[in-house]
């Protein structure tokens, strides 16, 4: 299947958000997904994860959209603004402007979370759980209350991350983000894969939430190696794959 990336700048706030919109070269309306990625990262995320994962959806006949939240990537304002209630504004954003594409059938639609893209993806959830109908975790943080730590080290108005800062009212705010109790509201089939020698958000948080969904289609993959972002040429192919036919089994979507 052939397809073709589109990028595009949408107004959002005064700001912009940067997206790019991998679509099949064929007439049709199709089922969609919808990428979040990281604190710190962007469209591409590490190792061209999302580029990969997209691109692979596609050829098998999926919309899929990846952006980057203001604040990250190439969407407007700098880094140190950052605001994870405006990220989660974002996603929703992104969510409904999918929906309204003429090429994606609204009725499939699926998103991905990494990381705090995760703590993301099951707030959109719980926000419209008749929209989506597929939720795919990749090691995700699913709650942010270990941050808080963080706040001792900080100087002046501002919590240092090597090459980036943020102000300390924003590094509280995602310290309260906690989306563990949305297990106990999940109603759509849910893929969760995470290392267990992940250094960035221990893999017991996947545990326990995939512990906690009483949806009875949901899957847990725990990988041996791989850490946060599947660093790893095998274990990266083999995440990608898992998703590709996890979503053409629960969303229908196979052309190829």
């Amino acid at each position: 299947m052939q397809c073709t990336e589109s990028p595009s700048m949408l107004p959002v706030n005064g700001g912009w958000l940067f997206s790019i919109i991998d679509k099949p070269n064929v007439l049709g309306r199709f089922p969609a997904v919808v990428m979040l990625h990281g604190f710190t990262g962007n469209h591409i995320e590490a190792n061209r994860l999302y580029v990969d994962i997209a691109r692979a959806l596609c050829e098998v006949g999926f919309v899929v959209v990846r952006f980057d939240y203001r604040n990250h990537g190439d969407s407007s304002g700098p880094f140190e603004d950052f605001d994870i209630e405006n990220a989660v504004s974002d996603a929703e954003y992104m969510v409904n402007y999918t929906l309204k594409l003429d090429y994606v059938d609204s009725s499939r639609l699926a998103i991905i979370g990494l990381s705090m893209g995760g703590n993301i993806a099951l707030r959109i959830y719980s926000s419209m759980p008749n929209t989506i109908k597929a939720v795919i975790l990749l090691s995700p943080g699913i709650s942010f209350h270990g941050i808080s730590k963080l706040l001792e080290q900080a100087r002046g108005d501002y919590v240092y991350f090597g090459a980036f800062r943020l102000k300390v009212s924003n590094v509280a705010k995602m310290a309260k983000s906690d989306a563990m109790s949305i297990a106990d509201s999940i109603n759509a089939p849910i893929l969760i894969i995470h290392a267990k020698n992940d250094e960035a958000v221990p893999y017991q948080q996947s545990v326990e939430f995939h512990n906690r969904v009483k949806y009875s289609d949901k899957t847990l993959m725990l990988l041996d190696k791989g850490g946060h972002v599947f660093t790893d040429y095998e274990i990266k192919s083999k995440v990608i794959e898992a998703i590709t036919n996890w979503l053409k089994e629960k969303l229908g979507a196979a052309l190829g």
